[in-house]
């Protein structure tokens, strides 16, 4: 009897020292600073997240962790790239910009990658685990061109290695283009860009304190003209009233903009019009021009385009490198022709 009760005693000790240990692996927690520098609390290795931030469900994919994934914004999936790049993007769910906390918590979601401070803090506040990943960066965003990636190595350690890829390639990529340039003494120009992920029309940009003011101004030898406007809606007449050197458009709708800017007034008068100053950025996944990716050859492929004389970088091939690199895909020839277009994988305009 005596030994029976210690057999049941040791057993039970044993299970809840068991329990204990799923309990702790469970709750596994790590400290970090997000990208406006609030120290949060979030789950280490979380395995469902809800990406609503632009341009981190990308770099999730790329560092091999599309499967923790369990949802992004709707305006990302929404796009015919995704699928093709990804098409296990199709068992994703599709988030609005500001959802409710419940919702988070009824589809288990252990983490939330949110595009605004406010949007993590109130769902920190209802017990959603958020942190907040920013395109822009106080006083600059020079300090932040690695951050996220750092971050995402932090919370997931197994992406670890192609984190220091990337982080490598993107060195290499502003090094690189910045030693030629510098060499050459140019004059700067000033540089406007017509931000296309939505139609908006021409008078929607990124403003200051941006990842395309960092890249432009400190690698590219540009001026670039966001920080001269009060929000990123600019009127027309602010616009003329710069009249920039070169005019930049991304995402889904900028063959529409660059059409409407070489037939609409006032824009048809401006110096980038009249000069040919109008420059196009490829789509992808998201927009190369996020900190994404792609951002490595969103560098070599504005240095070829804003210094034809000095760059002469093979882009398609370097496309189709880094995608079968980083997304396991590999893309026709007609594709990566179509992407570097700024059209869809059929060779379709993307927008309707």
């Amino acid at each position: 009897m005596i030994i029976k009760k210690m057999v049941l005693s040791v057993f039970v000790v044993v299970v809840l020292l068991l329990s204990s240990c799923s309990t702790t692996e469970q709750v596994e927690k790590i400290e970090v600073v997000d990208m406006v520098g609030d120290t949060v609390e979030v789950p280490l290795n979380p395995s469902n997240v809800a990406v609503i931030a632009r341009a981190a469900g990308d770099m999730m994919i790329g560092f091999g962790l599309g499967d923790k994934v369990d949802g992004m914004y709707y305006s990302i999936l929404d796009n015919p790239w995704v699928q093709t790049l990804y098409p296990e993007s199709e068992n994703y769910h599709s988030y609005d910009y500001n959802e409710s906390a419940e919702l988070f918590l009824s589809r288990g979601v252990d983490l939330v990658l949110a595009p605004e401070q406010y949007i993590a803090e109130g769902l920190r506040e209802s017990g959603v685990n958020a942190i907040t990943v920013s395109l822009y960066g106080s006083p600059d965003y020079g300090e932040y061109l690695y951050y996220l990636a750092d971050l995402i190595s932090q919370i997931w350690p197994e992406s670890n290695n192609k984190v220091t890829q990337w982080s490598e390639e993107l060195t290499l990529a502003l090094t690189e283009v910045k030693v030629v340039i510098d060499k050459e003494n140019i004059p700067k120009r000033t540089v406007y860009y017509v931000r296309g992920d939505k139609n908006k029309g021409i008078g929607y940009t990124d403003t200051g304190y941006s990842l395309l003011e960092t890249i432009y101004n400190d690698y590219l030898n540009m001026t670039y003209l966001g920080r001269e406007f009060e929000s990123n809606k600019p009127s027309a007449e602010e616009i003329i009233s710069l009249n920039p050197d070169v005019i930049v458009f991304g995402g889904i709708y900028q063959n529409l903009h660059v059409e409407q800017v070489v037939s609409e007034e006032p824009y048809v008068y401006l110096d980038a019009v009249s000069d040919d100053q109008l420059i196009t950025v490829p789509v992808g996944f998201v927009m190369w021009e996020q900190n994404s990716i792609m951002l490595p050859l969103f560098v070599y492929d504005q240095a070829n385009k804003l210094y034809p004389d000095l760059f002469e970088y093979d882009i398609a091939k370097m496309t189709l490198e880094k995608y079968r690199d980083y997304f396991e895909v590999t893309l026709t020839d007609f594709q990566i022709e179509q992407m570097l277009s700024g059209m869809g994988p059929d060779g379709n305009r993307i927008y309707e």
